[in-house]
């Protein structure tokens, strides 16, 4: 979920997801990812990062334990690539690594939502995580409304109404339960991720790559007195590697790559995908079935957030074709 240089402004309303010069730099060899349609690149990203509550489950160390290593290594390779980065720029090491205060406000938001959706994974059912992560583009809409002052339109109102519902009937489906803890610590994960979309959306100078990097090792620090960094099963480090080095890395690459191509409402809706997909992985591989209400509570809310982004493109698209005339 995990989920972004030089930003151009994104569109909380719509839950944009943040545009990165550095994806076109990234995928600059051989293989040219900017070749392809951004619609084909959100939808490659949505299919690599969907994966991540499955690895997240298939790991057998304890929740803290599992955070702290998922942190640590998504933090190292972020670190790799800001260094690897800077060297191609000819970039001091400081200038390369040095977060700026905007960015350290930045990585705080998306060091909440990493751990939060580690340790949600870890106590709900991963389709509960997933659907309730889905509502971030609201939450990131209704912040920009409330703090920022911004104008929603009606049809995001409506949606805001029908989404909360639906996640307020699968929390408290579960509540007093063993869910209980999971759900609330995924209603966490939507909110600090709707934070960090807001904060680089309002900022365009922040590089989230730096962003990203400080606020894993916040985690990271936060995690280690109830770590037990050894306690790892045989399998454990394989799953945990290929989170920190490839899934999460990247899909970012992907879908940060793809959402400068197109509208952002269009990019919100591929990326609905990743909770269905999600979910799907962890039904077939580890038998977890969800529950009744959470899914037509989650199937309403997917059904909403779609029309919701299809709205939203049809709205874009009336107006760039007035504005070309």
């Amino acid at each position: 979920m995990d989920r972004n240089p030089s930003h151009k402004k994104a569109k909380p309303e719509t839950g944009g997801i943040k545009q990165s010069g550095d994806a076109d730099e990234m995928g600059s060899g051989r293989f040219k990812i900017a070749d392809l349609h951004g619609a084909w690149l959100v939808l490659i990203g949505v299919l690599i990062i969907s994966p991540d509550a499955l690895l997240v489950r298939l790991v057998k160390a304890d929740d803290m334990t599992t955070a702290f290593w998922r942190l640590l290594i998504l933090g190292s390779t972020l670190a790799l690539i800001a260094f690897w980065r800077g060297v191609r720029r000819r970039q001091s090491l400081r200038h390369a690594m040095m977060p700026t205060r905007d960015e350290m406000l930045a990585g705080l938001f998306y060091g909440g939502t990493s751990a939060c959706f580690i340790l949600s994974i870890r106590n709900t059912d991963a389709a509960n995580t997933l659907v309730i992560i889905a509502a971030t583009p609201l939450l990131s809409a209704l912040i920009a409304v409330f703090v920022f002052k911004r104008v929603l339109a009606m049809r995001t109102w409506i949606a805001s109404v029908v989404v909360f519902v639906s996640l307020a009937a699968i929390v408290g489906a579960g509540f007093g339960g063993a869910n209980t803890l999971g759900d609330i610590l995924a209603l966490g994960t939507a909110i600090c991720m709707a934070c960090y979309f807001n904060v680089v959306g309002t900022r365009i100078h922040i590089d989230a790559v730096r962003a990203m990097m400080v606020g894993a090792f916040l985690a990271t620090l936060i995690m280690v007195p109830s770590a037990d960094p050894l306690a790892l099963q045989p399998l454990d480090p394989l799953w945990l590697i290929l989170l920190g080095c490839v899934v999460l890395p990247l899909s970012f690459l992907f879908i940060t790559a793809g959402a400068k191509k197109i509208p952002a409402a269009e990019a919100g809706l591929i990326m609905l995908n990743e909770a269905i997909f999600g979910s799907l992985l962890v039904w077939l591989v580890v038998d977890e079935v969800p529950s009744s209400t959470t899914l037509i509570c989650g199937s309403i809310v997917i059904a909403t957030l779609a029309i919701h982004s299809y709205l939203g493109l049809r709205n874009s698209r009336r107006l760039r074709a007035a504005e070309a005339r």
